[in-house]
């Protein structure tokens, strides 16, 4: 029976190391698709920024009637998105999140609450203030160039909303936390970029999961044996 414990233990081990290489491999997708946009690995001046946006804008695209295909538990990944130019606005998220990260600067989600539906942005800091971004091309919510780091991240009334049935009302930046009562004053809070990261990386988080299974296994076995 010991044997069995450790077969599933290498499995588990083995299975953790493969989505931590699949995470390693994204990351290099990612800096690879900034220097081929921008020149450059990393987003450095609001110049970079307004091209990123141009860039998803062209290349991630959306069906709204595929709004309730079946999707991963985790979502697509950044470099999945990518690879397929295809998402919805929180797909878009996810990408622009994950290249702002990897460039050094501090980002996440930002969800929008109309009247009838949600609409998810980003809002990214610089020189000390965080701003909304969007990469996702709506013709009546997109984010113009001239906009880019001009509305402040609580000044939801002001992002491009031309659907008049629905008005943003609200906003929060951990929707878990939205949507319990008993937590919701916190759903504003910002998280560190490193939660942040983890979060927006389905490899990663499988990777942790299958990690933890093999730890715990392994503690089982030498309590057990």
């Amino acid at each position: 029976m010991k044997g069995v414990f450790i077969i599933l233990i290498s499995g588990f081990s083995l299975l953790s190391l493969i989505y931590l290489i699949k995470e390693l491999r994204e990351v290099r997708f990612l800096k690879q698709l900034l220097l081929r946009i921008l020149g450059k690995k990393k987003l450095e001046t609001l110049s970079d920024i307004s091209t990123l946006k141009m860039y998803l804008n062209e290349n991630i695209r959306y069906n709204p009637e595929w709004k309730s295909k079946k999707r991963p538990l985790l979502r697509h990944t950044a470099s999945q998105i990518l690879t397929s130019n295809y998402g919805f606005c929180g797909e878009n998220a996810r990408v622009s999140i994950k290249l702002f990260l990897l460039s050094g600067i501090k980002a996440r989600r930002i969800y929008l609450f109309g009247t009838k539906w949600q609409h998810v942005v980003v809002e990214h800091e610089h020189e000390s203030t965080w701003y909304l971004f969007d990469g996702h091309y709506d013709p009546k919510t997109v984010l113009g160039n001239d906009q880019i780091a001009q509305i402040e991240s609580d000044q939801i009334a002001s992002y491009p909303n031309a659907y008049s049935e629905n008005p943003y009302v609200d906003y929060c930046r951990i929707k878990l936390f939205y949507r319990i009562p008993l937590l919701r004053a916190w759903a504003k809070l910002r998280l560190p970029g490193s939660l942040v990261y983890f979060f927006e990386s389905p490899y990663l988080i499988q990777s942790y999961a299958l990690l933890n299974i093999a730890l715990a296994l392994l503690l089982f076995t030498l309590i057990k044996y």
